[in-house]
């Protein structure tokens, strides 16, 4: 081979490269949210408006609205010191209920109710001794 084309072939290979890294990273990164934990949220108010983050807590008993025409949801989620209302539009998995351990993903809106895109349940361990 020339030298010509194996320079061309070189570039072209890595323009190619470069381009499919750099749309991975793009489509992963808008996966790649960040995990809070309500109390943590609470304490470094670190939500905006502008970036989807997940928080984690229990649901707070007594606080499930649901709207069954609009598949709308409202909640309290709770840590050990915090609470956030949280309101989630869509299907609910079967294993939600009260006093359960939930993963919530969105984001805080202007009247300080989360946003909730994503709703995900957190399945207690069958091999962890309850506390008394």
């Amino acid at each position: 081979m020339k030298t010509k084309t194996v320079v061309k072939l070189v570039v072209g290979i890595t323009v190619i490269g470069g381009g499919v890294g750099y749309f991975m990273y793009q489509a992963m990164q808008s996966s790649w949210a960040y995990y809070y934990s309500v109390d943590d949220f609470s304490a470094t108010g670190a939500g905006t408006q502008e970036h989807s983050f997940r928080l984690a807590g229990r649901v707070q008993p007594g606080s499930v609205v649901r709207d069954m025409e609009s598949l709308t949801l409202r909640f309290t989620l709770a840590g050990a010191q915090a609470q956030l209302p949280v309101q989630y539009k869509g299907v609910t998995p079967d294993n939600f209920a009260e006093d359960r351990e939930v993963v919530v993903e969105g984001r805080l809106g202007t009247t300080g109710v989360f946003q909730a895109d994503a709703l995900m349940t957190r399945c207690e361990s069958k091999y962890q001794a309850k506390v008394k």
